[in-house]
């Protein structure tokens, strides 16, 4: 008898012992410094982001890397590393081995960045810029430990198992025209959530984007990102989290939530030396340099570097009379740059952007607005607070990957999770 009743009792057991599978979900809103995120939330004007975040760690001096711009940035997050390990260097960079500057920020170079081959052709194929990473994406590693991944309007997908670029019918219809519709692309974003959720259900780890945060900013200043976090991004965030909720009900006892963004911003004051310091620097150049402006900060490319003393070159551009009131500082590519960043690395004076013209907001810079980030976990049963320690976004992927189980040798460390302060 006991011998025919074993068997169920067994299985009964370890059903009643087996424990749900863990996930994580990257909540990433571009272009959002921290304290104007924690304004909106202390304000109570985002009820969904609380919902999730009511008992989570707050990382007070998290920072992004340099430069402080959303492409590199955004494979820092989703690399775990560095720039100088992850192979891109900023928006905009110098591909000497093909004689062309690229640019990620162009209409042309983000129908590349989402792999829309019909309109950019075979060189957009899998996405420009997963194709100049360096380094293992987070998705990769997953995929390497049986894990799903699911991506949704994300620059960076490389090795998802879901991968959810926008189409060509949803960047063109928000992207067309000025001003550019930021609303339509997030609600296009979250709706493809929501349906491909529904459809083929929960993933391991899911990663939703939301890009408006930045395009706003950049033409109406930090301001008006409020008003859209609470009136556009936590409603969107609601509806996706109330598809997980329909698909498991126990979601809050093992979900990790991490909101993250990718760099801060500043607002802009008009300066007259701005608007043409990309053509007076390349005044300043050798003949055949190259100047890749990202915000705040500059790589130039010679020709022939070999041919130039750099540190005097370097000098020089310090002390040029009409460089000088925009530039803080000029210096030699060092080992710890990225190998595919400049010969010369140019820091802009605080309030300088390239191409500043005073309105709205940019980023890019070396400063704090543009750096600090807000950087929250939640995690089922973990600590909550404020941590103290200083912390980068390189430490996202790490964090991720240890709560899912799997290992990711070549990200940073991953977050303090234990030390934090009430």
């Amino acid at each position: 008898m006991m011998a025919r009743i074993w068997p169920a009792i067994l299985l009964a057991s370890t059903a009643f012992c087996a424990q749900p599978a863990r996930r994580a979900v990257i909540i990433d809103v571009d272009g959002i410094r921290r304290d104007t995120f924690e304004q909106v939330y202390r304000d109570g004007r985002l009820p969904n982001f609380q919902r999730v975040f009511a008992r989570a760690l707050w990382f007070d001096n998290a920072s992004t890397v340099l430069p402080s711009v959303t492409m590199a940035a955004q494979a820092s997050i989703f690399t775990g590393t560095q720039p100088a390990r992850h192979g891109i260097p900023g928006n905009q960079w110098f591909d000497r081995s093909a004689g062309r500057l690229i640019d990620y920020m162009t209409p042309g170079g983000l129908v590349c960045v989402y792999a829309l081959t019909l309109l950019g052709g075979a060189r957009c194929s899998g996405g420009l810029a997963n194709g100049h990473l360096l380094a293992p994406s987070i998705y990769e590693a997953a995929a390497q430990a049986g894990l799903t991944s699911a991506v949704y309007f994300s620059q960076y997908w490389k090795g998802a198992a879901r991968a959810a670029p926008p189409t060509g019918a949803e960047l063109l219809g928000s992207l067309a025209g000025n001003p550019v519709n930021w609303g339509a692309f997030d609600k296009q974003m979250a709706g493809r959530a929501v349906t491909e959720l529904k459809l083929r259900g929960l993933p391991s780890l899911l990663t939703i984007y939301f890009a408006g945060t930045d395009g706003l900013a950049h033409k109406n200043g930090i301001a008006g990102q409020i008003a859209y976090l609470s009136g556009t991004v936590d409603a969107l965030l609601g509806h996706i989290l109330d598809t997980i909720e329909s698909l498991d009900r126990s979601w809050r006892k093992h979900t990790m939530f991490v909101l993250v963004s990718d760099h801060g911003r500043t607002d802009l004051v008009a300066n007259s030396e701005d608007p043409s310091l990309k053509a007076d620097l390349q005044a300043a150049l050798p003949a055949g340099s190259v100047i890749a402006a990202n915000g705040g900060m500059g790589y130039i490319y010679l020709d022939q570097p070999g041919l130039v003393d750099l540190p005097k070159l370097a000098a020089a551009l310090v002390q040029d009379a009409k460089l000088s009131p925009a530039v803080a500082a000029a210096r030699v590519r060092r080992t710890e740059d990225s190998p595919r960043g400049g010969d010369l690395v140019l820091t802009l004076q605080p309030g300088h952007y390239f191409g500043n013209t005073g309105v709205g907001s940019d980023h890019g810079s070396v400063y704090s607005g543009d750096l600090n980030v807000p950087l929250v976990v939640a995690r089922p049963g973990g600590a909550s607070g404020h941590v103290d320690d200083a912390v980068s976004i390189t430490q996202v992927a790490g964090t991720i990957a240890g709560y899912l189980g799997f290992r990711m040798d070549s990200a940073d460390q991953a977050l303090p999770m234990r030390r934090a302060r009430r």
